[in-house]
């Protein structure tokens, strides 16, 4: 990402908050170089994703710890100039932006270097949209403005697991519901870790199988929660009986719409995900090892967004 060859690659987030009188306010940063106001974002590291760069970008840039909500439609321009090393250059740029919501940190906890940022502040939105200094910010901001409200879903497959013909030479004919992920599978679930983060993630459900519940492990130890194993949810009783695995989705899902501030992760197996799916609206979309279906619902339940992102392992 971010090579010669194609566009530079960067993200960003929309914050929003409420303040007293029901009026709103937007996270903004002042960059000295450009002398410019602009919403944050930044350019992608080696191998990271589109949203963990986007919340690491959003809490270098203003000390505010975020979550991604709904994506909001990527940005692309032409960068014709650096300020900072005065070489001149054309490229085009690419940032994706989402909406984001403020889980901790303050604007005085800044990491970024006093070089490249001397400010971030909340600014009441009818000044925002006055002052900031590009028509593009101005424009992410009108569309974060109009996002209804939304709980979020992320719907994993499992980490590459160990073959059903080795486990069984390995066990002699063990339960396949016992059967591991493999050394691949162990460092997919082990990078799953920041893309949980990403949407803030802080529910977990998986089928009861081991494959499944190791995948979403690496995560629930660093948030240290739970994972919930559902029987429902596995490939033997999806197979002997779909309809637990759709009335499962059903109550998970019904848990989501609840608490919005509360997202679920789960996580199936690849004959289960169709039916894991098909509850969420997901589109028809085979489903590599340990890649995430992210789903936003409305406060109906209806989708009315989704995103994809697979293993980079």
């Amino acid at each position: 990402m971010g090579g010669h060859k194609g566009p530079i690659q960067a993200a960003g987030a929309v914050v929003l908050r409420d303040v007293d009188g029901g009026a709103r306010e937007v996270l903004v940063v002042h960059r000295p170089d450009y002398d410019d106001l602009s919403l944050p974002k930044g350019k992608l590291e080696p191998n990271e994703d589109l949203p963990t760069a986007a919340v690491r970008e959003v809490a270098e840039e203003t000390g505010i710890d975020v979550r991604l909500t709904m994506p909001l439609q990527p940005i692309e321009y032409t960068v014709k100039y650096s300020a900072r090393t005065g070489k001149p250059k054309s490229r085009a740029k690419v940032v994706s932006w989402w909406l984001g919501v403020a889980i901790g940190g303050s604007v005085e906890n800044a990491t970024a270097s006093l070089e490249e940022i001397d400010g971030a502040f909340w600014m009441p939105i009818d000044q925002a949209l006055e002052h900031l200094t590009y028509p593009t910010d101005v424009q992410v901001l009108e569309e974060a403005l109009d996002v209804p409200a939304t709980s979020t879903v992320v719907l994993v497959r499992h980490g590459k697991a160990v073959s059903r013909k080795e486990w069984n030479s390995r066990t002699r004919h063990g339960k396949d519901a016992t059967r591991p992920l493999e050394r691949r599978g162990r460092r997919q679930a082990k990078a799953l870790v920041d893309l949980l983060n990403a949407f803030g993630v802080t529910r977990l459900a998986s089928s009861s199988s081991t494959r499944c519940m190791q995948t979403l492990q690496p995560y629930a130890d660093t948030i240290e929660a739970e994972i919930t194993g559902l029987d429902a949810l596995s490939e033997e009783t999806h197979e002997a009986d779909p309809r637990k695995t759709a009335s499962a989705m059903r109550k998970i899902i019904g848990r989501a719409l609840a608490d919005p501030t509360k997202p679920i992760a789960i996580c199936g197996h690849r004959p289960v995900l169709p039916t894991m799916r098909d509850a969420l609206g997901g589109a028809n979309h085979p489903m590599s090892t340990a890649e995430c279906l992210i789903v936003h619902l409305d406060e109906a339940g209806r989708t009315i967004c989704q995103e994809w992102y697979s293993s980079r392992y």
